[in-house]
């Protein structure tokens, strides 16, 4: 009897802590911040309003959605922005804050 106890609450130990980890992965937000990416392009489906943002000196362009329609109007493609975007969860990549600066 002794032997299934500890059996029982080791199992649910582990159902506990894989929950918190599941839990906490999916509501834990990730915050990210490119210094230098150019736009290479801009599309627009369905009310949603998508920025591809190629991070200068590294690899692909990260597609970033942008929620107001009057701000996606005014970026520029070939411009090189500052951006900052946040995600969680299964969601998509977001604009929080996009700032235009000059060419070196």
């Amino acid at each position: 009897m002794n032997k299934k106890r500890a059996l029982n609450i080791a199992i649910a130990s582990i159902v506990v802590l894989v929950s918190i980890f599941l839990i906490g992965r999916y509501t834990y937000v990730h915050e990210e911040h490119l210094e230098r990416g150019e736009v290479i392009k801009k599309e627009s489906t369905d009310h949603h309003h998508y920025v591809f943002v190629q991070p200068e000196g590294e690899g692909e362009a990260i597609e970033l959605l942008m929620e107001d329609e009057m701000s996606w109007n005014l970026v520029q493609e070939g411009a090189v922005y500052e951006v900052a975007y946040s995600w969680y969860g299964s969601k998509e990549p977001t604009i929080e804050e996009m700032k235009q600066i000059e060419r070196e």
